[in-house]
């Protein structure tokens, strides 16, 4: 009988989980960033070697040498096209490659229907109806990811070089990002190497910055929050009863907002798990019709 495995990555990094048919599970095992749209590469040896590490971890602790029915998802998968070259890269007989998105929305709401907002490094919403998914945004850091951490670290950044140009005002969140940077030329040095994640370690600074009532970090998260209403009411499409799930490490304080704003209707409701137990839930599915 087939065991399953299910790795969430994104570009923060990865984790994955052995689950057994008794429902019994194996810890959860971390890795590297693993984004296919910025770095393929990367992502696909932090994938191969994290795999291997919880098929050792699910052996030794069930004993059993069968095949794991295996599912991944990633941050830009879909939009690099990259699935058949991870999939070709590992050595397993039984591998499905989907978006990060889709293992977060069977994670939140497994078949039923609602809407998901995943915000963490990077930022998507679906409306899952009838076992359709319809999404809004996730295209990546240069392209989108509003409200995403990393778009909240760069607006921190953007912000105090207005400040320091006396074309925006100050506050606390400048003056906590220049603490960071060795002047000028350091904050851009750190901007020709950043990657998304660096963007989003900032994020904590504005969040901090906005509980003392800066002003500065106030106006980044009211621009996040519009986005975010804007594309809920579009899911919604008038139907507002509609389970609203928040999925990242940022979503539930941007949802906490909203709603203290009323700018938008929801229906908030605690999602049923992770994006990791997602994809383990769409492992079970798939070995279902396998057998």
């Amino acid at each position: 009988m087939h065991y399953f495995i299910g790795v969430d990555g994104g570009g923060s990094g990865c984790r994955a989980q052995a689950a057994f048919p008794d429902g019994g599970r194996t810890e959860i095992l971390s890795g590297g960033p693993a984004n296919m749209s910025s770095d393929a590469e990367t992502a696909s040896i932090e994938i191969s070697a994290l795999l291997q590490a919880t098929v050792t971890a699910a052996r030794a602790q069930s004993g059993s040498a069968t095949e794991p029915v295996v599912v991944i998802g990633l941050a830009g998968v879909t939009e690099s096209d990259q699935s058949e070259r991870l999939k070709a890269a590992l050595p397993y007989s039984h591998v499905t490659i989907m978006g990060d998105l889709d293992i977060a929305v069977s994670g939140a709401l497994e078949d039923g229907d609602g809407i998901v907002v995943a915000v963490g490094t990077g930022s998507v919403l679906a409306c899952q109806r009838a076992g359709k998914i319809e999404r809004l945004g996730g295209y990546g850091f240069l392209l989108g990811d509003q409200a995403s951490g990393a778009w909240i670290g760069r607006e921190a950044l953007r912000r105090a070089l207005l400040a320091r140009d006396g074309l925006g005002p100050d506050g606390l969140l400048v003056s906590l990002i220049w603490r960071r940077f060795d002047g000028l030329a350091d904050m851009l040095h750190f901007v020709n190497s950043a990657r998304p994640a660096d963007y989003a370690a900032l994020a904590p600074l504005v969040i901090s910055s906005e509980q003392e009532h800066c002003p500065v970090a106030g106006a980044i998260l009211d621009t996040a929050c519009t986005y975010l209403a804007r594309a809920i009411a579009q899911l919604q499409a008038g139907a507002t009863d509609l389970p609203v799930a928040a999925m990242g490490s940022l979503a539930p304080t941007l949802l906490n907002r909203l709603v203290a704003q009323g700018t938008v209707q929801l229906n908030r409701v605690a999602p049923k798990g992770d994006a990791l137990d997602g994809a383990l839930w769409k492992a079970r599915q798939i070995a279902r019709v396998m057998t």
